[in-house]
Order: C-alpha cells, then sequence, then structure tokens
C-alpha cells in the first residue's frame, strides 16, 4: 500500500511540474499521456519493470511486452488469455488475443473486420489496441451454436501490468 501511494504522489508530482513547465505530449492529448506517465511511476515506485516500456512522453516504446487484458460482455463463458502479447512500432499498438475457444472465426475492431491468424487451438487474432487503460469495444462471431452469432464485449488492457 506505501508502494502505490508513493507512486500515486510520484505521478501527481510529475503532472504539477509537467504543468509549471509547460510540457505536453507530442500528440498534444496530456489526458492520455498522464494515464501512462502515472502508470509508469506507479510501476517504478513498485519496483516494476513496465516503467521501461514508457517513453519520456509517456508513450510506449517500440518494443514486444505482455499486458494484462479483461474481457466483459457476452454471456461470461468466454475468456481471453491475460496477459496478451503486445507489439509497439511507431504510434501503432498490435495485440494478440488468444480466445478460451477454437470457435472465433471474426472480429470487429473500429469497424474492421479480422481473421484469426494460423495457429493450433484455441482461436487467435492480432488486433490494432487504440487505448491502454480504457474500454474497447469489439465483436467476435463465434460458430459454437448452430449458427454464426456476433456477440458484442469489451477489452481493457491495463498499462500497470506492461512488462
Amino acid at each position: 500500500m506505501r508502494k502505490l501511494l508513493a507512486g500515486i504522489a510520484m505521478a501527481m508530482l510529475v503532472c504539477a511540474l509537467s504543468a509549471v513547465v509547460g510540457c505536453s505530449s507530442p500528440s498534444g492529448s496530456s489526458a492520455s499521456g498522464s494515464a501512462s506517465a502515472s502508470a509508469a511511476s506507479t510501476a517504478a515506485a513498485s519496483g516494476s519493470s513496465a516503467s521501461s516500456a514508457f517513453s519520456s512522453s509517456g508513450a510506449v516504446a517500440d518494443g514486444e511486452y505482455t499486458i494484462g487484458v479483461t474481457l466483459s460482455g457476452g454471456s461470461g463463458k468466454a475468456t481471453v488469455e491475460s496477459p496478451a502479447k503486445l507489439m509497439v512500432s511507431g504510434d501503432k499498438m498490435i495485440a494478440v488475443i488468444v480466445w478460451s475457444s477454437p470457435n472465433y472465426d471474426l472480429m470487429v475492431v473500429d469497424g474492421e473486420q479480422y481473421l484469426p491468424v494460423p495457429r493450433a487451438g484455441n482461436s487467435t487474432f492480432e488486433i490494432p489496441v487504440s487505448a491502454l487503460d480504457k474500454d474497447i469495444a469489439i465483436q467476435a462471431e463465434t460458430t459454437a451454436m448452430s449458427e454464426p452469432h456476433m456477440i458484442d464485449y469489451t477489452l481493457r488492457f491495463d498499462s500497470s501490468t506492461i512488462k
């Protein structure tokens, strides 16, 4: 608990100093930068390696990571593997989502359709991640029932778990 409070205090200090100095993230969106900086500060205070994943601007640095992901929606029977693989290049983040079933044959993210990547076992997709620490609405088509059904889900990627 003490480490968490220290991390929060450090994040508040970073935000306060940024406001005084007039710093902002390159994208001009200080809200998402602050969330990432806060997660990086919390991770640094807790001794995890997550802080090395974040650049000085608060963005996730290029590389391959794992990140905690939660799935909600649907019937509650399906799950996704967590942590998930996260690949970052430039300003693009791609997550490898592995479902708890081999019966998913399509995902829709931000209006774009994604087909599973060839892999033995459960259905696996590589999808874009538009934001960390925010709900991302998706749809997934399952063939487990008598006919294919699109099901609404939400994914959330937790920046404090990035390694």
